[in-house]
């Protein structure tokens, strides 16, 4: 029986010896990202590839229930293109985003809390019976009597547009101040002697240096908003009369309410095309920061 130092134990290549040379070094990066990889493929890529291949099937509570996968082409597609209320969830959806973009950019040139407690706190604010929005605008004039701000169909996608400027414009205000300290110190002080002042000093000499983060600060805006559900269903829930429904507000009806997950899924799709497009152009200007 041979010793633990025997000559022919210390003969022995470690395991990892195979991946030192030759067919076992080349496979050697590709097996230390093998892990990943395949969580990526079953956590990102698969339901990717799930819910684009379900807007393309009839899948309800009653095909499910048969164990039924019926190919039905683009009808969904067709569905929700002529139902009425994804024409409204989309004019909505323009505004909510256009309208957040715009102030909080603006706002943010001139506190973080979690997103459920900002919109439950608006909520109560709005309420129209102690919320102390009524509350002020009732002792400075601007109403005669408690209004419903949240319940009336002129007023939802105001007031919870309202809501989503205020939470949203700290970090645009962070990107852009971050932004407005990388300028160099001569170029102000050249710009002052130069007689800039006050607006022209921002539009000709201030933004032309910070546009390339003013574009990443659009484009993050763009995206959030667009993603921000819990705002509107906290809220409103799209309502009332989908007054304030917004396109993902209304995939969640299609697949929760209706049980019509071939239409949630066709409307998923579409908005996942938009967001790629922007985040493509999103990457795009931070690979142009990187290079300047």
């Amino acid at each position: 029986m041979s010793s633990p130092h025997s000559p022919e134990r210390k003969g022995r290549k470690p395991w990892s010896a195979l991946f030192e040379t030759g067919q076992g070094e080349r496979l050697y990066p590709y097996l230390m990202v093998l892990p990943a990889f395949v969580l990526v493929m079953v956590v990102v890529v698969y339901p990717v590839i799930s819910g684009i291949a379900a807007g393309f099937q009839d899948l309800t509570l009653r095909t499910l229930s048969r164990g039924q996968v019926i190919f039905i082409g683009t009808r969904n597609y067709e569905r929700v293109w002529a139902d009425p209320v994804f024409w409204t969830a989309l004019r909505n959806t323009a505004w909510w985003v256009g309208a957040n973009v715009v102030a909080q950019m603006l706002l943010g040139l001139m506190l973080v809390v979690p997103s459920v407690v900002a919109v439950l706190t608006w909520r109560w604010m709005y309420d129209p019976t102690v919320g102390i929005v009524n509350e002020l605008l009732v002792r400075v004039g601007v109403l005669k009597d408690y209004f419903p701000f949240l319940g009336d169909i002129g007023t939802s996608l105001w007031a919870v547009t309202v809501e989503s400027i205020w939470k949203g414009t700290p970090f645009v205000m962070l990107l852009l101040l971050a932004a407005l300290q990388m300028i160099p110190r001569s170029v102000m002080e050249a710009a002052a002697m130069d007689g800039a002042h006050g607006w022209r000093l921002v539009l000709f000499v201030v933004l032309p240096q910070i546009r390339l983060a003013f574009a990443i600060a659009l484009i993050l805006t763009l995206i959030l908003t667009v993603n921000n559900f819990n705002a509107i269903w906290l809220m409103t829930a799209g309502g009332p009369l989908n007054s304030s429904e917004t396109l993902f507000t209304l995939a969640y009806r299609y697949g929760f309410e209706r049980m019509n997950l071939g239409m949630a899924s066709a409307l998923a799709t579409l908005l996942f095309v938009f967001l790629v497009a922007v985040t493509t152009v999103y990457l795009y200007l931070i690979r142009m920061r990187e290079e300047a």
